[in-house]
């Protein structure tokens, strides 16, 4: 992550806040998994997309929150956030150009990181340190440190949460780290509602692309807001013209956003349990080649 492919730098050297990706392999947008590694795991097998990473026709792109369970009653168990890491860090190796973790507000061990009341963030801590040591605990803290928060190409902008309402320059966007309030938005800003007018608008999506020297009309996917319990995509979402919304961990389907030409595409998949396919391909060695 020291030197992952595509980040901009800061002023000193630093792997700065911002990807700024080729038009070109096809993007497929993945949105907060919340250890739903089966999804994952669907998204994968369905439309050619392992065989397109392997061919280096595709880009993966998943939107930050991959841990912490969201399904009541489960929301202290994480075994499956320790897998769907597992996972993702297995893919980011074999395909470092061409597989994209983008930080969300669950992708940290601190205390006020909590669903249902029961404090994720330190459960997550305490569970890596039992099962993997504190070596792995720290080194987790050292990714989630280097990990970029806004990825943009020619054809799309990404994020996790949504566009910041402060101003802020391309050159506030790679040196974020810097900004805490600029961090705090890209990573829990909620998309405006009547019910909840604190969060990002029209105006806000508007300024980004301007701030990123993208298209008026270039398409903006997010996560964290999932607009309702029983969906997993939701298009032009707060009625903002190509702005997207992604929640990964719908227990009954997955959806992806992907742009295979000039036209933007949503896909819903069944969910399945794959976990024991995936076990039974590490047992036998086929996930190393």
């Amino acid at each position: 992550m020291e030197h992952e492919p595509y980040r901009l730098q800061t002023d000193d050297g630093r792997p700065g806040g911002l990807l700024r990706l080729p038009g070109r392999p096809v993007p497929v947008f993945v949105g907060d998994l919340h250890a739903c590694i089966d999804n994952l795991l669907v998204i994968l097998t369905q439309n050619g997309f392992l065989e397109g990473l392997l061919a280096g026709s595709v880009m993966l792109i998943i939107v930050g929150d991959a841990v912490h369970p969201d399904t009541p009653g489960h929301e202290e168990e994480m075994d499956r956030s320790m897998l769907l890491m597992d996972l993702i860090f297995r893919l980011k190796l074999r395909f470092p150009e061409r597989v994209f973790y983008l930080r969300g507000n669950h992708d940290d061990f601190a205390e006020d990181i909590n669903k249902g009341g029961v404090p994720q963030g330190l459960l997550w801590e305490r569970a890596l340190c039992d099962e993997r040591g504190v070596r792995y605990r720290d080194a987790m803290q050292r990714l989630y440190d280097l990990l970029p928060y806004v990825a943009v190409s020619n054809r799309y902008i990404a994020c996790h949460a949504g566009a910041p309402t402060m101003k802020a320059s391309r050159k506030d966007l790679i040196h974020v780290r810097d900004k805490p309030k600029l961090e705090h938005q890209l990573t829990h800003l909620r998309l405006r509602k009547p019910n909840s007018p604190i969060g990002y608008g029209l105006a806000d999506v508007r300024r980004l692309r301007r701030r990123l020297g993208v298209q008026p009309n270039t398409p903006f996917v997010v996560g964290h807001t999932p607009l309702s319990v029983d969906d997993t995509l939701w298009l032009n979402a707060g009625g903002i013209e190509n702005h997207h919304v992604l929640f990964g961990a719908n227990p009954d389907c997955v959806g992806v956003i992907t742009r295979p030409r000039n036209k933007l595409v949503p896909i819903t998949y069944p969910t399945e349990p794959l976990l024991p396919v995936f076990n039974r391909l590490l047992r036998t060695g086929r996930m190393a080649a």
